[in-house]
C-alpha cells in the first residue's frame, strides 16, 4: 500500500516540475519502478519517503493540495457526498437492488477474527517474510463483515451470496468460481469478487457441484421494504444459508433437457453411498472385515442397502461400487488401508471435464455413528419416531419402522450417518419411505461382480469408459430418463426366477409381435413425459417450482386420462402388461383435484405464487393481504383527486417511470403551483415528477403488505406441496410402472435386430446356443461376424478348455468396420456370458436358437481387458500374479454348480512350470469339486489331458485355422489363416510369431525368434519321443506279467496318455 502511495506522490511532483528537471524525474520514476518489483525494497531504502514524499521543490504543490482538501471538506459539509447522493437516487429508482450497494459504503466496527485468510494478499510481502498478517487495506464494510461471519459459520463450503440483483463470490471462493465458471474476478475493497446473474444460478451451481465442491446458497431473508420498517434499517440485509448442494445431494430443476443425454454431472448414477466397516480378524492377505453400505439417490428416491464380509482384495465392495456407481461417498475418518486404496482407485478411474467424478465427504470427527452401534441405533430410532408423529398412517409406518430396526448392525451405522448428513440438505425425508429400500445382494438376482461388470463391458466399454460399445448401449432404446435408470438396474441384476423371466420375456414378445392401440398410445405418451421420478421427488422435498409442479401434474393427468376407461378393452395376453395399464388410471381423481386447484395462467406473472390458486378460501391470509393492498391503492386514487382540487392542476396524474410507482407528473409550465413540501424525483424538459410525504408513507405501507402477501403465498404453496407428498407412494408406483413399460418397449426394439431370437428358459443349468454372436461386436462388424455354437450342460459337458492361436484381434470401436477386424477366443467366451445374461434380463439373444438354464452368477478373470491392467495395479506392493491368484481364490470360494466361470490364461504371471501347475490344480478343482459351467482359456496344451480323464464333462476346443507355410516362413506370409470358427480338439501351437508379424516387428527379430522357436520345438519333440518310448516299454513289461489282471488299470492309463496330444 505504501508503495502505491509513494508512487502517486512521485507522479504528482514530477508533473509540476520544470522541463529542466525532466532527467531527474525520469530517474525518480525508474527508482519507483524498481521499488515495486522488489519485495525487500522498503527495508533496504528507508529514505525514499523523505526523498520523494517531501521534496523541497514540491512544497508549493503540497500547500495547494492542502488548500484543495479544505475546500473539499467545506463542500461536503454543505452539500454531502455526491457518491452517496447518487446512491440515494438509485435507491429511489430501485430500492431493492441498490440498497445492497450502500452496504459497501459505510465502514463500521472492527471484529476479532483472523482476517488474513479472507483478505486479498496479492500485494503483501512473501509469507516467509511476515510474522503478523497485514491489516486490510480499508476498514470493513457491513457487507464484508457479514461475509466473514458467514464464512466462519460455514467452513469448507463455497458460498454463493445474494447481493441485490446478482449472486456474488468473495475471497478464495471468487478465485475458484472464476476458474471453473470462466468468469472474471476482481479486487473490490478487501476481497476478490466475482458475480453471476440471478437467472443463471442453477446452471452455475451445477457446474460447481460437478467439479466436486460443496456449494451453499446464501439468500437475503428480508427485503428493502421490511428492512426499512424493521429494527435493522441501519444494518446490512439479513442473509442466511438457505440451500446446500453436493454431487450426491443435487436435486436440480427439471428443464427441457430432461430427455436429452446426461450432462457431466449425471454420467454416474447420482447415488450418495455411505460405507462403514468392522474388523473381523486376520491380518494381511487373511484380513476379514464386515462392511455395511447405504446408497441413496435423492433425485429419484431409490435406496440400496447391504451388509457383507469382505477379504483383503475388497472384491465385494468393488462389486457394489461398480454396480451402483456412486457420485459421492460418505466415509468415516478412519478406514482400513485396503479399503482406502480401493476407493482411491475407483475415484481416480473416472474423471469429468471439471474434476473427479466421485466426491468424498468425511464424517465429522465428533460423529461416532461409524464406531458406536448404540449411538447409531438411538439416532435412527429417534428419526423414525419423529416421522411417525408426522405420518398419517401410523400402523403402516410402524411396520416400516420395524423393518428398519431389523437391518444389520453395520447398515444401521451407515443409515444413521446418512440421515444426519442428508438433514444438512433437507433431504432426510427420502429415508422415511422404507418401502423403497432394496437389498443389493438379494438372491432373486444373478450376481455380477466388479470384475464381470468391467470385463464384459456391461455399462461402459474398456477403451474410453463411455456407454458406446457396452451391453447397456445395445439394449437401451428407452425414451424416458426414469426408464433408462430402471433398465440399467435390470441389466445389472438379471433375474433367477424362471416364472418371473417368462412373464417378462412374454411381455416383450407380445410388444414385438402384436399391434395394440394401447401400445401405440403408450409409445407416443412416453416420448412426451418429463422426468417424473425426479419431479415427484422435488415435490416431496418441497423444492418444486410452480412451473415444475404444473408440468408434473399435467404429465400425470395425461397418463391417467389417456388410459382411463380402457381397463377392460383391448386386453393383452400378458398379465404383466395388463397390470401396468390397469394401474395408470387409478391416480386420475387425486391428480385432477390437485391440478384443478392451480391456475396455469399465473405462471406468466412475476409473483406467480400469489395468483397460483384458483380458490383462496383455504388460505385466508392471501385474500386479506390483497384486500389491504387494494384499499391502499383506492386511497391513493382518492388522494389524487383531492390534490387536483387543492393545487388547482386538473391535469395532475400518476405515472410509473423506471420502476417507481405513483409519481405525480406536472408540466413544467405549472410547477409554480407545486407546494414546496413536494419532493422532486425526476423530470424531463417537458414535465417534472414528484412524491409527497403521504405518498411515500402509503407506498411503504403497501410494500409491507406486498411482502406479507408473498410470505402468505409461499406458506400456502408449501402446504399444497405437502398435500401432494401425502400421495407420494401411489404416484411413485405409477412412475415405476411407466418405467417398466419403457424398459419392455426398449427390449422389444432391441429384439428387432437381425437374427435375434427368443430364448427357451429352463430350470436346469445349461447354455445351448446355435450360431450365437457377440452382441456388441456384431453391432460394429455387421454381417462379417462369424457365429459359433455353445453346448454346455451341468448334466453333460460342463467344462470347455479353449486353446489355439492368438487371433491378434483388437476392437477399435470408432471405425471398426473399416478395419475388418474379427476376434477370437476372448470374444467367444464373452459371447457365452453375454448371451446368458441377456436371457436372464428377459431379452432376445443374438442367435438362431438358444436354450438357457438359470445361472446364479457369472465370474470372470480375464487378462484381455484393459480394465484388468488397471486392477492389477490397484494395490501397491501386489504383483500381477498375486492379484490374479486372489481373484481366482475369490471365485473358487463363491462359485456354485449353477455359476458360469470364465478363466482366461490363468498362471500367466509366473514361470511356465509354476503357471502350468497352478492352472492344472485350479481347473481340476472346478471339474471335480465345484462342477460349475467353466470356460478355461489357456496356452498350456498339457491341460488338454482333462478331456481324456473326464470325457463326459470336459471337452477341448480351439478356433479353427488353416496353416500354409510351405513356401515362406510363417511370419512372412499369411501362413496362418484364421477361420474364427470353434471346432473340437486341442491346438498344440499358439502361432505367436504370426501375431508378431501382424504387429510389424522388425524382420531381424522375427528371424531370431523363429530360429529359437524351431530349436525349442525340436528339443520338446525329442523329449516327447523319449517319453512315448518309455511308456511303450512300460506297457510291454506290464502285459508280460503273469498277474495281468492286476495291471489292467495302469495299462489303460498308459494307453490313454499315449493317445492324448
Amino acid at each position: 500500500m505504501c508503495s502505491g502511495r509513494k508512487q502517486q506522490q512521485l507522479t504528482l511532483s514530477s508533473f509540476f516540475k520544470k522541463k529542466t528537471d525532466s532527467d531527474e524525474a525520469s530517474k525518480t520514476s525508474d527508482a519507483g519502478s524498481r521499488k515495486q518489483e522488489s519485495p525487500f525494497f522498503e527495508n533496504s531504502r528507508p529514505d525514499l519517503e523523505q526523498r520523494f514524499g517531501y521534496d523541497p521543490k514540491a512544497t508549493i504543490d503540497t500547500e495547494q493540495d492542502e488548500h484543495k482538501k479544505r475546500l473539499h471538506a467545506r463542500f461536503v459539509e454543505k452539500f454531502g457526498v455526491l457518491a452517496e447522493e447518487r446512491e440515494i437516487k438509485r435507491q429511489r429508482l430501485n430500492g431493492e437492488t441498490t440498497a445492497e450497494d450502500t452496504e459497501q459504503m459505510r465502514s463500521t466496527r472492527e471484529i476479532p477474527l483472523d482476517l488474513s485468510k479472507y483478505v486479498n494478499q496479492d500485494n503483501e510481502e512473501p509469507k516467509s517474510e511476515r510474522t503478523i498478517p497485514e491489516p486490510p487495506r480499508k476498514k470493513w464494510s457491513p457487507l464484508e463483515l457479514q461475509v466473514l461471519e458467514l464464512k466462519q459459520q460455514h467452513p469448507g463450503i463455497l458460498l454463493v451470496i445474494e447481493v441485490g440483483y446478482k449472486f456474488c463470490f468473495f475471497g478464495e471462493d471468487a478465485k475458484v468460481a472464476s476458474r471453473i465458471l470462466h468468469i472474471a474476478h476482481f479486487i473490490d475493497r478487501n476481497f476478490y469478487v466475482a458475480s453471476i446473474p440471478f437467472h443463471r444460478l442453477s446452471i452455475h451451481i451445477r457446474r460447481l457441484v460437478s467439479a466436486g465442491h460443496k456449494v451453499g446458497v446464501v439468500r437475503q431473508v428480508e427485503t428493502a421494504a421490511l428492512k426499512a420498517a424493521g429494527s435493522n434499517r441501519a444494518g446490512p440485509f439479513r442473509r442466511e444459508l438457505k440451500q446446500l448442494y453436493t454431487k450426491g445431494t443435487f436435486v436440480d430443476e427439471m428443464t427441457a433437457s430432461d430427455l436429452e443425454e446426461d450432462t457431466e454431472l449425471t454420467a454416474s448414477s447420482n447415488y450418495l453411498m455411505c460405507v462403514v466397516e468392522e474388523k473381523r480378524g486376520g491380518g494381511g492377505p487373511d484380513e476379514l472385515v464386515k462392511t455395511g453400505i447405504i446408497a441413496v439417490q435423492p433425485a429419484t428416491g431409490d435406496i440400496i442397502y447391504d451388509a457383507f464380509e469382505d477379504g483383503y482384495m475388497r472384491s465385494e465392495l468393488e462389486t457394489r461400487l461398480l454396480h451402483i456407481e456412486p457420485c459421492e461417498l460418505l466415509l468415516p475418518h478412519t478406514l482400513s488401508k485396503p479399503t482406502e486404496k480401493l476407493i482411491k482407485h475407483i475415484t481416480l478411474q473416472r474423471t469429468s471435464a471439471f474434476g473427479e467424478m466421485v466426491r468424498i465427504e468425511r464424517l465429522a470427527e465428533d460423529n461416532t455413528f461409524a464406531d458406536d452401534y448404540n449411538d447409531a441405533f438411538t439416532y435412527v430410532s429417534g428419526f423414525y419416531t419423529r416421522c411417525k408423529t408426522e405420518h398419517k398412517d401410523g400402523v403402516k409406518h410402524d411396520l416400516l419402522f420395524a423393518e428398519v430396526l431389523q437391518l444389520p448392525d453395520t447398515v444401521i451405522k451407515a443409515l444413521a450417518a446418512t440421515i444426519k448428513y442428508l438433514s444438512e440438505f433437507g433431504l432426510e425425508h427420502v429415508l422415511q419411505l422404507t418401502k423403497y429400500f432394496l437389498h443389493f445382494s438379494s438372491r432373486n438376482h444373478m450376481l455380477l461382480n466388479g470384475n464381470t461388470i468391467a470385463n464384459l463391458e456391461i455399462y461402459r466399454n474398456s477403451t474410453d469408459y463411455s456407454e458406446k460399445g457396452s451391453l447397456f448401449w445395445v439394449l437401451n432404446h428407452t425414451v424416458t430418463r426414469f426408464g433408462k435408470r430402471l433398465l440399467k438396474r435390470w441389466i445389472g441384476r438379471p433375474l433367477v426366477d424362471v416364472d418371473q423371466l417368462n412373464i417378462r420375456i412374454n411381455a416383450v414378445d407380445e410388444l414385438l409381435t402384436t399391434e395394440n392401440a394401447k401400445k401405440q398410445k403408450a409409445q407416443a405418451l412416453l416420448k412426451q413425459l418429463p422426468d417424473l421420478e425426479k419431479g415427484l421427488c422435488r415435490i416431496h422435498y418441497g423444492r418444486s417450482s410452480p412451473a415444475e409442479l404444473i408440468q408434473v401434474l399435467d404429465a400425470f393427468l395425461n397418463v391417467s386420462t389417456t388410459f382411463y376407461g380402457s381397463e377392460q378393452a383391448e386386453r393383452f395376453g400378458s398379465e404383466l402388461l395388463n397390470n401396468i395399464f390397469d394401474l395408470l388410471p387409478t391416480i386420475r381423481k387425486d391428480v385432477m383435484e390437485f391440478r384443478n386447484a392451480l391456475n396455469a395462467k399465473a405462471l406468466s406473472s412475476q409473483d406467480c405464487k400469489i395468483y397460483l390458486f384458483q380458490s383462496e378460501e383455504r388460505w385466508p391470509e392471501i385474500p386479506r393481504q390483497k384486500k389491504c393492498i387494494s384499499e391502499i391503492e383506492t386511497q391513493l386514487e382518492s388522494y389524487l383527486e383531492e390534490l387536483k382540487t387543492s393545487v388547482k392542476i386538473p391535469t395532475l396524474k400518476f405515472v410509473h417511470v423506471a420502476g417507481i410507482e405513483y409519481l405525480l407528473e406536472v408540466k413544467n409550465s405549472l410547477t409554480s403551483k407545486v407546494p414546496q413540501k413536494w419532493i422532486k424525483i425526476s423530470g424531463t424538459k417537458a414535465v417534472s415528477r414528484f412524491h409527497t410525504s403521504f405518498l411515500i408513507e402509503k407506498l411503504k405501507e403497501r410494500e409491507q403488505h406486498r411482502e406479507s402477501l408473498v410470505v402468505a403465498a409461499e406458506t400456502a404453496y408449501r402446504a399444497f406441496l405437502s398435500e401432494i407428498s401425502d400421495k407420494y407412494e401411489s404416484l411413485r408406483d405409477v412412475v415405476l410402472r411407466l418405467g417398466e413399460l419403457d424398459c419392455l418397449l426398449s427390449l422389444a426394439v432391441a429384439a428387432r435386430q437381425p437374427n435375434y431370437v427368443k430364448p427357451t428358459l429352463t430350470e436346469g443349468t445349461q447354455v445351448k446356443v446355435v450360431n450365437g454372436r457377440h452382441p456388441m461386436v456384431e453391432r460394429f462388424l455387421g454381417t462379417s461376424y462369424v457365429a459359433n455354437d455353445v453346448d454346455l450342460d451341468a448334466d453333460g459337458c460342463r467344462t470347455l478348455v479353449l486353446t489355439g492361436p492368438n487371433m491378434g484381434g483388437m476392437c477399435e470401436r470408432e471405425n471398426i468396420s473399416s478395419l475388418n477386424v474379427k476376434l477370437g477366443k476372448s470374444s467367444y467366451i464373452r459371447q457365452v456370458a453375454l448371451i446368458s445374461i441377456l436371457g436372464q434380463i428377459g431379452s432376445y439373444v443374438p442367435a438362431d436358437s438358444a436354450t438357457l438354464g438359470i445361472l446364479d452368477a457369472v465370474y470372470t478373470r480375464q487378462v484381455s481387458s484393459d480394465v484388468m491392467g488397471a486392477t492389477d495395479n490397484m494395490l501397491s506392493g501386489e504383483s500381477t500374479f498375486m492379484v490374479e491368484l486372489h481373484e481366482a481364490s475369490d471365485i473358487m470360494k463363491q462359485a456354485t454348480e449353477r455359476s458360469l466361470v470364465i478363466l482366461d490364461e490363468l498362471g500367466r504371471g509366473t514361470s511356465t512350470h509354476d503357471g502350468m501347475a497352478i492352472a492344472y490344480a485350479v481347473l481340476h478343482h472346478f471339474i471335480t469339486k465345484i462342477r460349475s459351467i467353466t470356460l478355461f482359456v489357456t496356452h498350456y496344451p498339457f491341460l488338454g489331458e482333462f478331456a481324456v480323464q473326464y470325457p463326459g464333462s470336459t471337452r477341448n476346443a480351439h478356433m479353427s485355422f488353416i496353416e500354409d507355410g510351405e513356401r515362406e516362413p510363417c511370419y512372412l506370409q499369411n501362413a496362418v489363416v484364421f477361420l474364427y470358427k470353434l471346432v473340437d480338439g486341442l491346438a498344440t501351437r499358439s502361432y505367436g510369431l504370426n501375431v508378431a508379424r501382424l504387429a510389424n516387428l522388425p524382420r531381424q527379430i522375427l528371424d531370431t525368434a523363429k530360429a529359437k522357436s524351431e530349436e525349442m520345438e525340436s528339443m520338446i519333440a525329442q523329449k516327447t519321443q523319449l517319453r512315448e518310448q518309455w511308456l511303450l516299454r512300460r506297457s510291454m513289461q506290464l502285459m508280460s506279467q503273469e498277474d495281468l489282471d492286476s495291471h489292467i488299470d495302469e495299462i489303460k492309463q498308459i494307453l490313454s496318455r499315449l493317445s492324448s496330444p
